[in-house]
């Protein structure tokens, strides 16, 4: 299994190196994780422009177990609802609690609306829903789920904190466990 430092290290230099997006740090009194969001783009030839592609990764480390995903989503506007965007995809999430490993492929959906205040700095509620059958588990595992909803708030340009709450469940062959189940604040930067 790769080491926990190992993991850390490449998700920081990849969202670095390739930052055309955001990287994010959050925190709570018992786990810290790192996420990124690279928007790839440019890189697909699409018909349609007004779809964005972005390749997402995050690190979260718990008192017992960590837990690394890799993904990718294809994100658009909802033209019916003037600020809502939605993305869908798919993320690669490995998880190791030292007694078994754990890998999944779940689906994932996210809903991000962009709150119509005026004389305010832009501000966004979000809801992201990760979910991996039997059939998209592997190695000990048996399903995941993720569940959050986060809140944000533009404080200057390209600077944002966030507060949210989190649910991640990862059922293996012979037990449940909850990896973590938390309320958490961070930052994040957009280059």
């Amino acid at each position: 299994m790769i080491k926990k430092s190992s993991i850390l290290i490449i998700l920081i230099a990849s969202a670095t190196l390739m930052a055309d997006d955001a990287i994010g740090f959050n925190i709570n009194g018992d786990s810290i994780e790192v996420e990124s969001h690279t928007d790839v783009t440019g890189y697909i030839q699409t018909d349609e422009d007004t779809t964005k592609y972005k390749i997402e990764t995050n690190y979260l480390n718990t008192p017992y177990s960590y837990l690394f995903g890799a993904g990718f989503t294809a994100n658009g506007d909802i033209e019916a609802v003037e600020g809502l965007k939605f993305a869908v995809g798919a993320k690669l999430m490995m998880s190791d609690n030292k007694q078994d490993s754990f890998f999944a492929l779940p689906l994932l959906a996210k809903a991000i609306y962009k709150l119509p205040l005026e004389d305010i700095p832009p501000a966004f509620v979000s809801a992201h829903l990760l979910y991996a059958p039997g059939s998209l588990s592997f190695s000990n595992a048996d399903s995941y789920t993720e569940f959050r909803v986060q809140t944000d708030v533009d404080v200057i340009d390209n600077v944002s904190v966030y507060s949210g709450y989190r649910s991640i469940d990862t059922d293996y062959e012979k037990y449940d466990k909850t990896l973590d189940q938390s309320i958490y604040g961070g930052l994040k930067l957009s280059f």
